[in-house]
């Protein structure tokens, strides 16, 4: 075809001038991310895990997508529910990629190819963002700084190391090849060039699933098409084309993507192209005085489907609306607040100005004349571009799991930036309004900013992956959560029901093959509030809502079916005090400094005493005790702050960090904090102190640690299986030395009165 051939004219014209500039370009994007293979390669962070299940799931049907059962082990019992439409088109195309060797490899083919499609993607990306904008500029520059962006973006880093897997990534990169195919074909005037645009911006549906989120893009930029006066008859024909093709493929997949049918979805693309083709023919029959106050009518028309969508939204209930909570939040920030999942996930809390900067970098600013350039120079796909890039900076601030798409607008938009004002500099250079040295200082100050980005982003790449970190802030490898999952694997029937807080379903899930009670999917608000009121209560409470909630019962019960599991994490910290050995639950906040008693924790109990409360809707003071962490701030000021200040502001943070430790008697008696307690017994050498009872007592080698120890707890309805823990750092000082572990804990929901000899692994 004609398009395929000036695709390769294209190509082969480029690459003897351009090839060895972005070649580079790709190698530095691809080894920032690289450098996270210092630590154990694996699938990183948690929703990757599910999208390599269901690769490997489609690879064992030999890539016939069809044939992947829905997933039963989410949610359960109701895991069937789930759709496949928003996971399966990248598990789908690492499954295609990994079958030449599955025959011979097996599963280890499909890890492989999901660990290593992000040094693809690292590489895909910038050659991506160079093509896109130097075709909309024609200018090697804007390509080269769009490239360059992308190479160093920090955001980038901070999911897209080795195995993450990231869905929005892959669909930014699809979308900006379907850009750069477009404007060829605009370019050209070759209306074939909508084939592989049209291809390509399939790959990007269903790989990111953002089928409504293409769809009003889309439609916004055929507006301003319209508006400013620059549809031709050209531009309808290649949408066209380009649309029709995609609406074929997607309508191949299986179930849904995103929240529209792919019938929907087909017939919504397709009204753009009404849209475009009335525009013209309502210019050719018009009288002309009509037709040059069409921008009015544009205008009008926006302002009332804007005015109508408003109220829509304003009017229906989240629950009723088209679009999920979580999104509608982006639109209403007024309903977000009443959000639990928004209020508790550090993904969905809008971030300040000075975190987007952090993020983006001087991209963030020059994007802002990039838009510029495209209203005024900009085609269909150029509009279409300014129109994501608006949309994604404002979902991002609001939403910040966006941030790995919105690196890819805010770089393509950054170097538009970056030719215009290069451009102008250099336009007044000729008319001697200005001079090349602006220009080389403007440049300058760009090249030094995106040092520092890289130098940011190397920083971000280097830790391990999320499972072997056990969601800490310690970059270390442990092995804790590796061992428990294994074991439950091993030692429990396949069948067997597993609970934990959500943040770990998708790990739980795949890793042992069992149901979850709840998982990364954050849309099932209601088994989330389930499980963080099973763990606030008490057990019994947690053994109600098991047989009557969902008719399982305990171990040695005569109606006993299924074997279920509770799960549960956090650090614990070993130190030895006077030759006497005492855990604390939590780790110290001035690790690896000195252990003045007071712990901190970023696991479940931090959890608990926080986003757990948030989401069952219960008052945090019921379980934090905060007149008692006031308090003693006050005493430890009153008592240092003349004689040794520096030893009153240390105490002082400490104290203040420790806020999750500050246990109210309903906190005690929970199920989470009782877990803890009883595995620590379990330990079988320590005492458990108790927070906030650390007394300092000074002694001829420094200091003394004592406190009192927790009260034993021997819980009826879960006894501890299987507990494990690995020694994630060390510090000390005043001869009071400490070891931090990471401890997983794995209960079994029990009759009373049957008692299991769990199983302690302290791994090193």
């Amino acid at each position: 075809m004609q398009s395929v051939k000036g695709l390769r004219r294209d190509l082969r014209k480029t690459s003897f001038i351009d090839l060895p500039l972005i070649v580079g370009l790709s190698l530095v994007s691809i080894l920032i991310r690289s450098l996270s293979a210092n630590w154990p390669l694996a699938v990183n962070e948690f929703d990757p895990w599910y999208l390599f299940y269901n690769a490997l799931l489609i690879a064992q049907v030999h890539g016939n997508w069809y044939a992947v059962p829905p997933d039963v082990l989410g949610w359960f019992p109701w895991g069937y529910f789930i759709e496949l439409g928003n996971t399966i088109g990248l598990p789908f195309l690492v499954a295609l990629a990994s079958l030449p060797f599955y025959g011979t490899y097996g599963a280890n083919a499909v890890y492989t190819v999901a660990i290593f499609s992000d040094i693809l993607l690292a590489g895909l990306g910038v050659v991506a963002s160079y093509l896109s904008i130097e075709s909309i500029t024609n200018s090697r520059l804007a390509g080269y700084m769009a490239a360059a962006i992308i190479a160093v973006s920090p955001a980038l880093t901070y999911k897209n190391l080795l195995g993450g897997l990231p869905k929005t990534s892959w669909g930014a990169v699809f979308i900006l090849f379907a850009i750069f195919l477009f404007n060829q074909g605009l370019k050209k005037k070759n209306i074939w060039y909508g084939v592989p645009a049209g291809v390509v911006l399939f790959l990007a549906e269903i790989s990111w699933g953002g089928y409504t989120y293409i769809d009003l893009s889309l439609l916004v930029a055929a507006f301003l098409l319209i508006l400013l006066n620059r549809n031709d008859e050209t531009t309808a024909n290649l949408y066209t084309l380009m649309v029709v093709v995609t609406s074929f493929l997607t309508s191949l997949a299986p179930n849904n993507i995103g929240f529209m049918s792919g019938l929907a979805h087909g017939l919504s693309l397709l009204l753009i192209s009404a849209v475009l083709y009335l525009d013209l023919y309502l210019s050719k029959t018009l009288p002309k005085e009509i037709v040059d106050s069409r921008n009015l009518i544009v205008i009008a028309v926006l302002i009332l489907i804007f005015t109508i969508g408003l109220s829509g939204l304003s009017i229906l209930r989240p629950t009723s609306a088209p679009i999920p909570s979580r999104y509608y939040a982006i639109i209403n920030p007024f309903y977000q607040v009443t959000i639990p999942i928004d209020k508790t996930v550090a993904e969905y809390i809008p971030q300040p100005i000075t975190a987007m900067i952090q993020d983006f970098g001087i991209a963030l600013f020059l994007s802002v004349i990039g838009m510029y350039y495209l209203i005024r120079k900009g085609n269909l796909v150029g509009l279409w571009l300014l129109v994501l890039g608006v949309a994604s900076i404002f979902g991002t601030s609001q939403q910040p799991y966006l941030f790995n798409y919105t690196a890819y607008m805010v770089a393509a938009l950054g170097g538009l930036g970056v030719y215009y004002i290069v451009d102008n500099l250099l336009k007044g250079v000729k008319n001697g309004s200005s001079s090349k040295i602006l220009v080389a200082f403007f440049l300058a100050i760009v090249g030094i900013s995106l040092v520092a980005d890289a130098g940011l982003a190397t920083l971000a790449s280097n830790e391990p992956p999320a499972i072997t970190n056990a969601a800490t802030s310690f970059l270390t490898t442990n092995y804790s959560w590796v061992s428990a999952a294994n074991w439950i694997r091993t030692h429990s029937p396949q069948h067997a029901f597993v609970l934990s807080w959500w943040d770990y379903g998708y790990w739980l899930e795949v890793l042992t093959n069992r149901s979850v009670i709840d998982e990364n999917n954050t849309l099932n608000g209601t088994q989330i509030k389930l499980m963080a009121k099973m763990f606030l209560n008490n057990e019994t409470f947690a053994a109600n809502v098991l047989e009557n909630d969902f008719h399982l019962y305990p171990y040695g019960s005569p109606n006993y079916t299924i074997p279920v599991y509770i799960v549960a994490y956090d650090a614990v910290t070993l130190v030895y005090s006077g030759n006497q050995a005492q855990w604390y639950v939590g780790y110290p906040p001035s690790l690896p400094g000195a252990f003045f008693g007071y712990t901190t924790s970023l696991g479940d109990i931090g959890k608990a005493m926080g986003a757990m409360t948030t989401i069952a809707g219960y008052p945090l003071e019921e379980y934090i005790n905060l007149t008692e962490l006031n308090n003693t701030i006050t005493q430890i000021i009153n008592t240092y702050a003349t004689t040794n200040p520096t030893i009153a502001q240390a105490l002082a943070s400490q104290v203040s960090q420790s806020e999750p430790f500050a246990w109210t008697p309903k906190a005690y008696n929970s199920l989470i904090v009782q877990m803890f307690i009883e595995s620590l017994y379990q330990v079988g050498y320590g005492q458990p102190i108790a927070p906030f009872t650390t007394q300092i007592v000074p002694s001829s080698s420094g200091y003394i640690i004592t406190g009192s120890p927790l009260p034993r707890v021997q819980l009826m309805y879960f006894q501890p299986a299987y507990i494990a823990l690995f020694p994630v750092g060390n510090g000390g000082a005043g001869g009071v030395p400490y070891t931090t572990y990471i401890m997983v804990m794995v209960y079994q929901f029990t009759q009373p009165g049957v008692i299991l000899k769990p199983t302690v692994v302290i791994n090193s």
